[in-house]
């Protein structure tokens, strides 16, 4: 429904399903069956969750055993008195696979935002996990049945997109329309990032200039360094980008596999990287991948499979492990053909982001590229 302002929205009468608080009151109850009994077919059941969401004033997002739960707060009437109280009527509790909860949950908030019900964290430890969830169906939509029971992908007309919340849009928000508490913690979010890199700005810059001029000495050798390389990222972590606040080597999954890397954004999620030397080759002279980068991969792909069995577990060490990016630093752009370039693009499109193979130099280029920004914009 378009709209120009939030007033518009009060001017069509619409009627809102009710909850009763029990005991009802006798006489209330013998009226609403006589009522019930001749309009039968306007009777309101909680099985519809479009009816469940429409008479709901506040959902709040929580974490239980691991795993996602909606409470929703919703009107009940009061029939001795008629009174109307906001009660927690009912929780919404997912099951299934990580993917299917995760559709769920999204399919929920979708619902949610369509019906401009505010979607509130329940405390300060799931706030990055609904962040998470609201960024995904901003980014992708949800999904519902239609009239014939199909689903259909849906994007809520009031919903924001991820560009609303860029640092130049913010003079340009409209107050008009409806900002939720999840609205707000993105936005929360972005300006905590924004004021970090302004207030450092110049600290940045003399850390990335130094970083840089160290990560080409050691790459400038031709013995295995995959030790010196790791304590220069673990001391830089700006080598590998601003969005990451700090680097956490070794870090265990379990008894089963230890991390190279564990990457902290500033938003507390986490990415994966394995580390492998800068001399050692990635595809073989016929073009094939060398078993170095085959090892690497897999290494990522036993981390990224493991997490998703074992989230609760994984998180209980460092909570921002919430479907993280892997990636896989190996080799130099001098060892690569044209056919192997090609072969490398390739390969990282057939992981669809889930896994990324970086050189050195695709490091170094990022890093060059980040300080010859801070630099104009210094300027």
């Amino acid at each position: 429904m378009n709209r120009k302002n939030r007033l518009s929205k009060w001017k069509k009468d619409e009627k809102y399903p009710l909850a009763f608080e029990s005991p009802m009151d006798s006489d209330f109850e013998e009226f609403l069956n006589k009522r019930n009994n001749s309009q039968a077919d306007k009777k309101v059941s909680l099985g519809s969750n479009f009816d469940l969401m429409k008479m709901t004033r506040e959902l709040i997002f929580d974490i239980k055993k691991g795993t996602p739960i909606f409470h929703y707060i919703c009107p009940m009437l009061e029939t001795k008195g008629l009174q109307l109280t906001y009660n927690h009527l009912i929780d919404s509790v997912f099951e299934g696979g990580k993917k299917d909860i995760e559709r769920d949950v999204i399919n929920t908030l979708g619902l949610a935002v369509a019906l401009e019900v505010p979607i509130y964290p329940n405390n300060e430890k799931v706030e990055k996990e609904l962040s998470y969830y609201y960024q995904k169906l901003i980014e992708n939509g949800f999904t519902a049945p239609d009239e014939n029971g199909n689903d259909v992908k849906l994007v809520p007309i009031n919903s924001k997109k991820m560009e609303d919340f860029k640092i130049d849009k913010f003079s340009k928000i409209d107050l008009t329309k409806f900002w939720s508490p999840t609205d707000l913690l993105i936005l929360k979010e972005v300006i905590k990032d924004e004021f970090l890199k302004l207030n450092n700005a110049h600290r940045t810059l003399t850390m990335l200039e130094l970083a840089i001029n160290q990560l080409k000495n050691l790459l400038d050798t031709s013995e295995r360094n995959e030790n010196s390389l790791q304590k220069c990222l673990t001391e830089n972590p700006i080598l590998l980008g601003l969005e990451y606040a700090r680097i956490i080597p070794k870090h265990k999954l379990g008894s089963e596999f230890e991390v190279d890397y564990a990457l902290e954004k500033f938003n507390g999620l986490i990415d994966l990287m394995e580390i492998e030397s800068s001399t050692l080759s990635i595809f073989t002279k016929q073009g094939n991948p060398s078993s170095y980068l085959v090892h690497a991969e897999q290494q990522v792909i036993d981390w990224l499979d493991w997490i998703e069995k074992n989230n609760s577990y994984a998180r209980n060490g460092l909570e921002g492990l919430i479907s993280p990016k892997g990636f896989v630093i190996i080799g130099r752009n001098s060892s690569l053909t044209d056919k192997t370039k090609f072969s490398l693009i390739r390969r990282n499109k057939a992981f669809n982001g889930n896994i990324s193979i970086l050189t050195y130099d695709d490091v170094l280029a990022k890093a060059e590229s980040l300080r010859d920004i801070l630099k104009t914009e210094k300027n």
